[in-house]
């Protein structure tokens, strides 16, 4: 137990959430501020912002020492005093068991001291979620879920519809009795009363239709955040050997989820709310006006058809339209990131001839869909001016015998208007509707692909790794008919350090990411600390497992940012010292920007040489318990490779496992065993000397079978 200082909190808050499964670093939970940093504060409420500073779909209640149940364990004790723990559990006798901290062993918290203060328990989802959303859901599922927590306010905007359409009745109502009493008596005060009233009824309308315009957007608003927040957390999570192969049509499939929540949130929402008073219109014109209401109750079911009449054709060309368009999304953005392969190559004119025939297809549909759904609208469009015209004719019939007045006539006319103007938007919306069908599919496709993960998995997060890897009967293939990376057993440990050698496309990168956790194998285990690393939090393996890949990605930002990604905020001089074991200081003094250096997209202005620097220096600075390294000195000339080599094996603390795949034999230098990787099965494992001496016999082996002519 410790008073609540900011470093003590955020330790103690990334302790709960290890208990709970979850893999979150204390530097996770936020930056100190003044009133944290000078230890002035003992309330819980300041545990709650930090924690849902990482979880905002979080929940908090507190409870007291009385009405604690099994299932509320693990959480943290506080007492008035501010001091605070994290409790695992309860003994029989009564008494709490402490999560270690800084002690750095397990405690007890005796009944009569947690008499005195409360617990709080922390979730990180929320306390009203259904269990259904935190399992395995489909894109629809998701969209559901979303609208129902915001179902209040759609509710209440319906009832607004219902409203409005009221008094849209009330203003054909008003022009009546202004033809059929006002004119004829010249009631101008009468007059004035009924324009008051409907002056009120259309600012009142008009009011109604800005609130319920706000309260929707607000609520769109929030479930854009959520499902943007789902669906990009899915496309994160998705495991990297089941990733899709086409980054532009990915991209473009996630992005289309915006039709999907503009259909389901507003336009369809309000047209079918407007849609069932057609029939209420026409019981109204039936009281104004009898058999006048005959004319609607034939031309409209005939402008229902004349909308529905193309429905097919244009869901059909509205899916060629979409599928092409992610094409030619996908096209233009790897042409755009690839542009340099394009013109060494010089393939600008294939790439241009390509696009330009994408383009020319989806001109095409999308002429043939704008034809369609405009003539549906024309259509139906002249089904209303039918409509108005069999009106006003029945309704000339109607007065000269005395059946409906003037007034009557004029306010059915208004009337229709309300009844045709949701109609002429159905097919807009059958194009909306076909829309959203294709992304909810597409959406559906990447909320099926597997994850790091399953997002209903309860993980393991260990206390500390020590750094003992080891694979098991692991098999590996990308599909059924390529290449298999097998490893039967292989075992490493902390501080060793290991070089994985053999020729090109022989499985080498592919071992480097089955160990990391980034592939996950087709059977057998790989195995951290004796755990399975599938049943590991991904956040955990992240932290202890450093991979630096073939070619490092750099992203747009300062070198600074780009250097601390994914860490906690280091200093300057954590930074700097990083550097100088790496070589990268010679760069950054070099530098007039130094650490402020722009970097563009994807570290365009750098060399591949610089890049790799980048990647070695965050590396060092993750001071991960094993690290991996694939051809970590690729593109740097020999001096460079030397020094980073030299530096960076010196600076690792002794216990950090460090495994390199590489192909130049000084990096070979220094190391002290040798794993040698041909056609996808390990041929030669063992101490560094041992190796090169089996692979120069096998050499003069084979020498000597070549019989000269």
């Amino acid at each position: 137990m410790k008073f609540l200082s900011f470093e003590y909190a955020t330790e103690a808050l990334s302790a709960l959430a290890r208990l709970k499964g979850l893999s979150v670093p204390s530097y996770r939970f936020g930056k100190p501020d003044a009133e944290l940093s000078n230890n002035k504060f003992s309330y819980p409420i300041k545990l709650i912002e930090m924690w849902a500073l990482r979880f905002p779909e979080g929940s908090h209640r507190y409870c007291f020492i009385d009405n604690l149940k099994r299932s509320d364990f693990p959480l943290i004790w506080i007492d008035d005093d501010g001091y605070i723990a994290v409790i695992k559990s309860r003994l029989a006798n009564g008494d709490f068991a402490l999560e270690s901290l800084a002690s750095g062993s397990d405690e007890l918290l005796p009944t009569e001291i947690a008499a005195k203060g409360k617990f709080l328990l922390l979730s990180s989802i929320s306390i009203d979620s259904d269990d259904e959303a935190s399992g395995h859901m489909s894109a629809n599922a998701w969209f559901w879920h979303a609208i129902k927590k915001k179902k209040k306010v759609f509710i209440e905007a319906i009832g607004a519809t219902f409203l409005m359409n009221l008094l849209g009745v009330v203003t054909a109502m008003y022009t009546m009795q202004v033809y059929d009493r006002v004119i004829p008596t010249q009631g101008f005060s009468t007059l004035w009363v009924l324009t008051f009233g409907v002056a009120m009824s259309i600012v009142f309308e008009f009011m109604m239709r800005q609130v319920r315009s706000i309260m929707t957007e607000r609520a769109t608003k929030v479930i854009d955040m959520e499902l943007s927040g789902v669906f990009f957390s899915k496309a994160l999570s998705i495991r990297m050997d089941a990733r899709p192969p086409t980054v532009g049509t990915f991209a473009s499939q996630i992005r289309h989820f915006e039709s999907v929540r503009n259909f389901m949130t507003s336009a369809v929402l309000f047209v079918l709310a407007d849609v069932p008073f057609a029939l209420m219109f026409i019981l109204v014109v039936a009281l104004i006006g009898g058999y006048l209401a005959i004319v609607p109750l034939i031309t409209v079911p005939i402008a229902i058809f004349v909308s529905l009449f193309f429905r097919g054709v244009i869901e059909r060309l509205t899916n060629e339209h979409m599928k092409e368009s992610n094409e030619k999304n996908g096209l233009l953005i790897e042409a755009v990131d690839g542009i340099e392969s394009i013109k060494a190559s010089g393939a600008e004119w294939k790439i241009y001839d390509l696009y330009m025939s994408l383009t020319k297809s989806i001109s095409s549909s999308e002429l043939k869909l704008k034809v369609l759904s405009a003539r549906a609208s024309h259509l139906s469009m002249l089904v209303q001016q039918v409509n108005y015209v069999a009106l006003i004719a029945v309704g000339a019939y109607a007065i000269s015998n005395g059946e409906l007045s003037m007034g009557g006539l004029i306010a059915s006319s208004i009337i229709m208007g309300r009844i045709f103007n949701p109609l002429a938007q159905v097919p807009n919306l059958v194009v909306q509707w076909k829309h959203a069908q294709i992304s909810l599919k597409a959406l559906d496709g990447i909320m099926e692909m597997p994850s790091d993960r399953a997002p209903d998995a309860r993980l393991v997060v260990p206390d500390q790794m020590k750094g003992h890897l080891a694979m098991e009967d692991v098999l590996f293939a990308y599909s059924e008919n390529s290449a298999k990376v097998v490893v039967p057993k292989i075992y490493f440990s902390p501080g060793e350090k290991v070089a994985v050698i053999g020729s090109v496309g022989s499985g080498k990168s592919t071992f480097l990411k089955l160990i990391s956790g980034l592939y996950a194998p087709s059977q057998g285990r790989v195995l951290i600390d004796g755990v399975d690393i599938q049943q590991l939090a991904p956040e955990f393996v992240r932290e202890h497992v450093g991979y630096l890949p073939q070619e490092v990605r750099l992203f747009n930002g300062t070198l600074r940012s780009n250097l601390t990604i994914g860490l906690p905020t280091p200093s300057d001089s954590t930074i700097i010292e990083a550097c100088e074991k790496t070589g990268l200081a010679d760069f950054i003094k070099a530098h007039p920007d130094g650490l402020e250096l722009m970097i563009a997209e994807g570290g365009r202005g750098l060399s591949g040489g610089q890049k790799q620097l980048v990647g070695l220096t965050r590396m060092l600075m993750m001071s991960p318990s094993i690290m991996l390294l694939d051809e970590p000195t690729a593109s740097m000339d020999g001096e460079l490779e030397a020094k980073v080599m030299k530096h960076l094996f010196q600076s690792l603390p002794s216990d950090t496992l460090s495994v390199v795949v590489t192909h130049k034999k000084s990096v070979l230098a220094h190391v002290d065993r040798v794993i040698v990787i041909n056609q996808g099965q390990v041929v030669m494992n063992g101490p560094r000397d041992d190796v090169f001496k089996q692979i120069a016999e096998l050499k003069t082996k084979a020498q000597a079978s070549v019989k000269p002519n």
